[in-house]
């Protein structure tokens, strides 16, 4: 057996250590979250306030705890078949419910809130169930690190012919409609602007108008995210050498990095979208089956 070989069954070996540990740290963070809920409960008998505060804090704190536990069960699972597409039937609404419904109360200890809505459409659709979930769980998980106190998530749901569209973006009371990482991508952003603005005037002075702004701005500025230059931000950004990711933590640039790389297994595609003045947002379009009709016959 050679070094590579050694050093594959190795990973593997380690990732199925990784998987057993994490599945065996869930027995007694279950047995915590259920007795601290009994003694909330006060069957046993009254509380203090005092009392009262730190069961409050003992069970936030394990619920934390078997969220990040029941990500990494998730992550290993996925890397056994992380090139592989599964696609079967699935009901996309419930999906997408289940995903805000497992992060919102990350968002509430943030003070921040998910809002989801869909469009009208089928609800079935063929897809790979797995992938999807992990990559939505951590696009929106992402922006929850980086939004702020008071932020509303909106994650807009919209079924087109060819497959089906997830709008994810930021709404702030005082601040409007944003999406905190677009700073990350400032320079392709003004780039992807003077490329639009120099097209525009090019046509108009073409015609002998005076230049002017297109009509429709809104949208015009479209930046497509693909891995492998999101991986050179995140390389450049831990070298130090050009700070285009500074004030982000680490996980959730890695969460951006993976969910860039699962849109690209799955034939789909990332892209921020929008302008300064009316915002940008994240747009993941995935190439899916409607499953619908299938299951009719």
């Amino acid at each position: 057996m050679n070094n590579k070989h050694i050093d594959l069954y190795t990973n593997s070996i380690k990732l199925k250590l990784l998987n057993y540990l994490a599945q065996e740290l869930l027995t007694p963070l279950t047995s915590v979250i259920g007795m601290t809920s009994v003694l909330n409960q006060e069957i046993y008998g009254p509380l203090t306030s005092k009392q009262k505060e730190y069961i409050d804090v003992i069970q936030d704190s394990s619920q934390s705890l078997r969220s990040l536990v029941e990500e990494i069960l998730g992550l290993a699972e996925l890397d056994d078949s992380a090139f592989t597409l599964k696609r079967t039937a699935i009901d996309i609404e419930t999906l997408c419910q289940q995903v805000v419904t497992t992060l919102s109360p990350a968002a509430s200890r943030r003070e921040e809130e998910i809002n989801l809505s869909m469009g009208p459409g089928p609800r079935i659709w063929l897809a790979d169930k797995d992938k999807v979930q992990q990559m939505l769980h951590h696009l929106i998980f992402s922006i929850i690190q980086s939004a702020g106190a008071g932020s509303v998530i909106r994650v807009h749901l919209s079924r087109k012919e060819d497959g089906i569209n997830i709008g994810v973006w930021v709404f702030h009371p005082w601040l409007g409609e944003s999406l905190p990482h677009a700073k990350l991508y400032s320079d392709y952003l003004q780039k992807v602007g003077a490329d639009s603005g120099a097209r525009s005037n090019s046509e108009t002075s073409s015609l002998g108008l005076e230049p002017q702004l297109p009509k429709q701005t809104q949208g015009s500025q479209r930046l497509t995210l693909a891995f492998s230059e999101l991986a050179a931000l995140v390389a450049q950004d831990a070298a130090d050498t050009a700070p285009v990711l500074a004030g982000y933590g680490a996980r959730e640039r890695l969460g951006l990095l993976l969910c860039c790389q699962l849109v690209e297994i799955q034939g789909g595609q990332l892209s921020i979208q929008g302008t300064p003045e009316s915002g940008y947002r994240y747009v993941l379009w995935l190439p899916c089956t409607n499953a619908t009709e299938l299951l009719e016959w």
